[in-house]
């Protein structure tokens, strides 16, 4: 058994794993704020975005509701595909109040494994999800862990 790969199959190896993770380092703040302020929240100063990730949940998403309610407040919520298809009255609920739903994937898996195929399926499938329950396509998508990959982005764009 050789001690390393080829140069000719490394070189490619290696520029593949970059490809796919290179999109992820738009995760660390300082990249973040250089490279996407908008991402990092660096927006009009007297705007405040407001988001809530990986439900819908029957328990803690009325609360949230109430309390937006209680301030006149309106939000994003990034939900789950698997979670809206479990709880769609939630979202209807989520909807009537005035708040948008968006996309945070199918379910919150881990992204470092390149599976492009697998994630414009998962994707595809919460779009759907969301539109089917909403009646209204959704319009952001936020990567689970805010992670976004190359098969990520690719998904997010063929959704």
């Amino acid at each position: 058994m050789p001690e390393s790969l080829p140069r000719a199959v490394a070189l490619p190896l290696a520029a593949g794993a970059l490809a796919h993770i290179g999109p992820a380092a738009t995760w660390l703040p300082v990249v973040r704020r250089r490279l996407s302020p908008r991402l990092a929240g660096a927006g009009h100063p007297r705007h405040v975005a407001l988001t809530f990730d990986d439900g819908p949940d029957p328990v803690s998403t009325p609360r949230f509701l109430d309390a937006l309610d209680g301030l006149g407040a309106r939000a994003t919520f990034f939900v789950l595909g698997d979670a809206v298809v479990r709880h769609p009255g939630v979202v209807r609920e989520t909807v009537r109040r005035g708040h948008e739903v968006a996309v945070h994937g199918w379910s919150h898996d881990r992204p470092w494994l390149p599976a492009p195929a697998r994630d414009v399926r998962a994707l595809r499938r919460a779009v759907e999800a969301v539109q089917d329950v909403t009646g209204v396509a959704p319009r952001w998508y936020r990567p689970p862990y805010g992670i976004l990959t190359s098969g990520r982005w690719a998904a997010a764009r063929a959704a």
